[in-house]
Parts: structure tokens; C-alpha cells; sequence
């Protein structure tokens, strides 16, 4: 039964329909509804607020302004995220101005809104920019490291003569190996770069499976890929999907095509639960897919993840990491930045792993660390003698996540020479039970999850998840 709060929200929208002159007086009362529990009344609330502004564009600087305010703060609602991504689309330009504005007014960027990048919600990596809270996450091969195999994550300096590999051309790439921007200040105006997209989504719908793929939201940078909430139409159905469009890597394109389109035909055969799916796919005309849509990851959202809930959703991606393990394929790059997150099912959050086989391809064009935390990476990545990147990482991997799950941080901390020290020497992660309210039962699971040793770590995901299974139901 419709709750009181929902039935006047729906009063409030049929106000908004009937006259759109009352628009402005129920903004204040929208906002408010956009912090309620009841997401029915949080969906109309931003519904609301876009209709709004559709009719009286006027109102845009006060919505941009009140949505920026909740944006900032980390518990915002991904209905606020809808609306301002909504306004960011339809008037790009007006939205732009009151940013600017913003930072004018605060001396800093508003919330975490990119001019280029889109709106990205706290601690999603953006390859382009360099958080300094984000340890090794933007370090790039032009600092010291070099790309490919090896002492992936090491100095170039303390590898073999036959390990070394050139680093990019720095006149024709950007450090961390992806095309360089140029330094000119852009005159494409933002109604002039929507319409580029357009033609590109139009130039890919050619080559995909679907009849038509419509923009609904703005634009989101991640680690491998610009990714854009779209409305994908096929056969007369309709779905909102996420079309990601990759960052190419500079140099060897065609062999990087190559082996992208091998990865992600291996990706397209999973069908899990807990692995996002992935529709369609192409290296052409530039590489992109369509995939399950993705709102946050767990990077962004850490929020009240009691233990029971922790181990049951570390469990369950062990379960798609066996199944990911079946098909001989290795996901090379699993942190919280990779585990997508569903906020609100009935059965509570849902977690599932994302990026499925995309480092392995990666990591022979750009430094890996531009797509993996390496606080997060297997002692395999920082030292070769360690072994390769293969299924015992990806348990590593999955190990440290549950870590950050139940500590609410990282195994490992400090500056990035800290870390690559840490990591394959003789310091070991304080057990989560010393720095959180975790139970002592958990201690064993991950520091087997996490041993440096291959031979000593869980041989496989089923293993693992099996034993953190039997240690729930000890708690």
C-alpha cells in the first residue's frame, strides 16, 4: 500500500502536470523527499525536479546548486545523481556556468564533477586526474615503472636487461600510456561534444545487436572506460543498459582491438549472478560494450556493511569468481573499484564483479596500476619471483577485498613506496579483528586469502568460499 509520504509526492507531481507555474514553489519540499527512506518517494521527488526544470529552465542554478549540496556528502541518494546527471544532459551549458560559478565561490571543484569527466560519485578512480588520497592508483610508467610483465608494479631499473621494455613515446602518448589531450583549451562547446557522442553511439548501433541506443544520462569516467547509462531498444524491448566507450591505448592498436575483442567474447559466455553481464560488444568502431548497468562499486560505497553481510557477499563473488575460473579465464584485477554494486534489492545490496578479463589485456599497453589499486595487488604484480597473474591472484584479490569490507580499509597503507615494500616483504596486514569489530574466526580465512605464497593461499574460489562459509556460521 502506498505509504502517506509516497501519496504526496504523486500529489505534488500531478501539481507540477496540471500547473507547471506551481513548479517552483514545490522544489523546496523535493528536496527534502529526496532524503527520504522510501525510494518510490526519492524517484518521484527527482522526477519531480527534472519536470521542473524542463518546463522553467530558470529554476536550473537554484536545482544544480540544492543537488551539488547533497552530492558533496557521501550518503547522497542515486536518485539526486539521476536528476543532476539529467540537467547535466539537457542543459549542459547552464549546468557548466553554475559549476563554474561553484568553484569560483569555493575556490575548489564542486563536489566530484568533472567538465570532461562527468559526474563521478567518492573514490571512483578517474585514470585522467591524480588523487592523492588514492595510493598507486594513478602512478604511470613515466614515474619510475614500466608496463608489461615483469616487476609489473616494481622500478624498470631493478629488472632485467631482457625484462625492460621502451617507455611510450612521450610525444605521442600520455604517461600512463592512453593518447595524450592536447594542451590547447578546447573550444567544442558542450552542445557540440553531445552531438560527437551521438554520432559515435549512432556509428555503433550499426555494428551491435540492438536497433537503437538512447542517451538517458551523462557521462561517468572509470578506469577503462567512458560509460554512459543508455536506453537500448531490440526486437520492439527496451532496456537501460551501460554502453561503455574503452580508452584505447596508444601505439599497437590493432593488436590492443585484438585481444580486446577476445576478452570480452570470453566475458559475453558468463552468465552469473554475480558477474555483471555483457551483452553485446565491438573493437569497432572504437571498443565498446553494452553491459548490465552499473551505478556504484564498492569503492563508493562502504557504508553500514556489517560482518554477516560482508562474508555472505564475499562469499557469492567467490562463487562467480569460480565461475568466472571455469571458463580458463583470469580476471587479473579484482578491488573494490571492480565489484559493482546494487544498493536497493530485496534481497538488500548485491554485489557482482565487473571488468571481467580486461587487465591481462591491459596490462601489456599501460602500467597496470593505472587500472588496479595496488593496495589491493598480489605480491605477482610488484615481484616476479612471486609467479604469474593467474587464478591464485584473482583469490588474493578477492581476499583483500573482503579485508577492506570488514576493516573499512585497505590491507595495506602509505605512500606508494610504502606499499610496493609491504606488499611482497616480510609486513603482513593487521587482522581485521584488531582494527574493526570483526570476529577473530575471520582472521585465519583472509590471511590464508592472502598469503604470499601461492601454494599456501586457498587453491581455489570454491575452496575459499567454502571456508568463509563455515566460519559464518560460527559468528
Amino acid at each position: 500500500m502506498p505509504s502517506f509520504e509516497s501519496e504526496g509526492v504523486r500529489a505534488v507531481l500531478a501539481d507540477i502536470v496540471g500547473d507547471p507555474d506551481r513548479g517552483q514553489r514545490a522544489l523546496p519540499r523535493l528536496f527534502g523527499s529526496l532524503d527520504s527512506d522510501d525510494r518510490t518517494v526519492r524517484l518521484g521527488a527527482a522526477c519531480g525536479v527534472c519536470l521542473i526544470a524542463s518546463d522553467d529552465p530558470g529554476s536550473v542554478e537554484y536545482t544544480v546548486r540544492r543537488l551539488v549540496d547533497r552530492l558533496d556528502d557521501d550518503t547522497s541518494r542515486p536518485e539526486a545523481i539521476l536528476a543532476f546527471e539529467y540537467l547535466a544532459t539537457q542543459f549542459p551549458e547552464r549546468v557548466d556556468d553554475v559549476l563554474q560559478q561553484l568553484r569560483e565561490e569555493r575556490e575548489t571543484e564542486p563536489l566530484r564533477y568533472t567538465r570532461q569527466g562527468g559526474f563521478v560519485r567518492s573514490g571512483y578512480f578517474q585514470p585522467s586526474e591524480t588523487h592523492q588520497d588514492d595510493v598507486g592508483r594513478v602512478r604511470r610508467p613515466g614515474e619510475g615503472n614500466s608496463p608489461g610483465e615483469g616487476h609489473v608494479y616494481g622500478s624498470i631499473d631493478e629488472r632485467s636487461e631482457s625484462d625492460r621494455e621502451a617507455p611510450p613515446d612521450e610525444t605521442d602518448a600520455s604517461s600512463d600510456g592512453f593518447p595524450s589531450e592536447t594542451d590547447e583549451p578546447s573550444t567544442e562547446t558542450p552542445r557540440q561534444r553531445i552531438d560527437r557522442l551521438r554520432e559515435r553511439v549512432d556509428a555503433i548501433v550499426e555494428r551491435s545487436r540492438f536497433d537503437q541506443l538512447m542517451l538517458l544520462t551523462g557521462q561517468s569516467t572509470g578506469r577503462y572506460a567512458d560509460s554512459y547509462r543508455v536506453l537500448a531498444t531490440r526486437a520492439g524491448r527496451e532496456e537501460a543498459v551501460s554502453l561503455r566507450l574503452f580508452h584505447e591505448p596508444a601505439g599497437d592498436r590493432e593488436s590492443f582491438r585484438s585481444q580486446f575483442e577476445a576478452a570480452i567474447e570470453q566475458w559475453g559466455q558468463l552468465d552469473h549472478e554475480h558477474v555483471v553481464s555483457l551483452y553485446d560488444g565491438d573493437p569497432r568502431p572504437e571498443p565498446w560494450t553494452a553491459t548490465q548497468h552499473v551505478d556504484l562499486t564498492l569503492a563508493a560505497d562502504l557504508s553500514a556493511w556489517n560482518v554477516s553481510e560482508a562474508v555472505g557477499t564475499v562469499s557469492r563473488l567467490a562463487d562467480g569468481l569460480a565461475a568466472i575460473h571455469q571458463r580458463g579465464v583470469v580476471h587479473g584485477g579484482i578491488d573494490p573499484g571492480s565489484v559493482a554494486v546494487e544498493l536497493e534489492t530485496e534481497a538488500g545490496r548485491r554485489a557482482r564483479l565487473d571488468n571481467v578479463g580486461l587487465l591481462p589485456v591491459y596490462r601489456q599497453f599501460v602500467h597496470p596500476s593505472t587500472c588496479l589499486d595496488p593496495r589491493f595487488a598480489a605480491p605477482e604484480y610488484f615481484d616476479v619471483s612471486f609467479g604469474g597473474i593467474d587464478q591464485a591472484t584473482d583469490v588474493y584479490h578477492l581476499g583483500a577485498v573482503l579485508y577492506y569490507l570488514l576493516a573499512e580499509e585497505p590491507p595495506y597503507g602509505g605512500e606508494y613506496d610504502e606499499v610496493r615494500a609491504q606488499v611482497p616483504g616480510d609486513t603482513r596486514p593487521t587482522p581485521p579483528s584488531a582494527v574493526a569489530d570483526s570476529p577473530e574466526v575471520l582472521d585465519d580465512v583472509v590471511s590464508k586469502a592472502l598469503d604470499r605464497q601461492k601454494l599456501t593461499r586457498y587453491e581455489t574460489a570454491t575452496a575459499f568460499k567454502q571456508d568463509l562459509l563455515d566460519a559464518r556460521g560460527r559468528i
